[in-house]
């Protein structure tokens, strides 16, 4: 079966690194994904390095909001979600290119 994943990343005052946790979502071998981006009141160039990815692939989804923290900007993110299932990812993190694969591997494997 095939799942559509939802990966939520929270992002603040992240402009040095969202570039490279994005290209890592992009080169994943699994494809069926849309990435929600919540720019959470960031006073740096966050929101337009994630605008533009937002404009390169339509599975990243740009939403904006005023500074409310961590917890609240997940909890934004399971209520825009779309996927069966939730990959909450740091806006500092880096997916090995098969991350999201194994995981759907799992679930297919261990009826999850």
């Amino acid at each position: 079966m095939t799942y559509l994943i939802s990966i939520i990343i929270p992002n603040y005052n992240r402009e040095s690194l969202i570039g490279q946790t994005l290209d890592s979502i992009i080169s994943q071998t699994y494809q069926n994904w849309e990435c929600i981006l919540i720019n959470d009141g960031s006073s740096d160039h966050t929101l337009e390095i994630i605008k533009s990815f937002e404009t390169k692939d339509r599975r990243f989804q740009v939403f904006t909001q005023e500074n409310a923290g961590l917890s609240a900007t997940r909890n934004r993110g399971i209520e825009i979600s779309n996927g069966d299932f939730l990959f909450f990812l740091d806006s500092d993190d880096i997916l090995s290119s098969d991350a999201i694969s194994t995981l759907v591997s799992s679930v297919d494997n261990n009826d999850i």
